[in-house]
């Protein structure tokens, strides 16, 4: 069977399961779900429910997802970052890239290219959509960075653009008289 080079390698190793009618990476349970299905969580218009679905997938992804595969494969640090983003380009979310991951500074730009949830809303929406990858995003980047951080989308495919982009940084480094700033992030400083 081959799913995809990075899958693959779980298959040959036998960590790659289906079982009792579900996959487990890792003994890590995961689905694989048709992005139509997530596609109303981004058709809200609500900035309240976006800002409470981000902030729930970002803690999330923190206090389960990233301490799953530290036990699992014990990568941190940029191990854990360049894992991670194979593991989401190889799972369908889209072509991802660092274009600027700055661990000094506790900082990234992350584009993605080829986003299937974005991409079919593309043209149709008046701001940035994607809150499950900007709270999946923040979670890695918080765990990678050993601090928390915050994801603002920038560029959004939903809006029209080539693709989409994340910034990536402590909350108080943000610029709040932007307004996908203040549409995207509440207030905590």
């Amino acid at each position: 069977m081959a799913l995809n080079t990075f899958y693959d390698k779980f298959i040959l190793t036998n960590n790659l399961k289906y079982r009792q009618n579900n996959f487990f990476l890792a003994n890590m349970p995961f689905l694989i779900c048709p992005a139509e299905v997530l596609i109303g969580l981004i058709e809200t218009h609500d900035p309240e429910f976006e800002r409470k679905l981000y902030k729930a997938v970002r803690r999330s992804v923190a206090n389960h997802l990233i301490p799953s595969f530290k036990v699992g494969f014990g990568f941190h640090g940029e191990k854990l970052a360049n894992f991670l983003e194979r593991y989401f380009v190889a799972s369908g979310w889209g072509t991802i890239s660092n274009v600027d991951l700055d661990f000094e500074g506790k900082k990234a730009i992350v584009h993605v290219a080829n986003n299937p949830i974005a991409s079919r809303m593309h043209g149709k929406a008046e701001s940035p959509r994607d809150h499950l990858l900007r709270g999946v995003l923040a979670g890695i980047f918080s765990s990678v960075f050993q601090e928390p951080v915050e994801c603002v989308e920038t560029h959004c495919i939903a809006l029209g653009e080539q693709g989409c982009e994340f910034i990536i940084k402590r909350q108080q480094e943000f610029d709040y008289s932007d307004k996908r700033v203040r549409t995207q992030l509440e207030v905590d400083i």
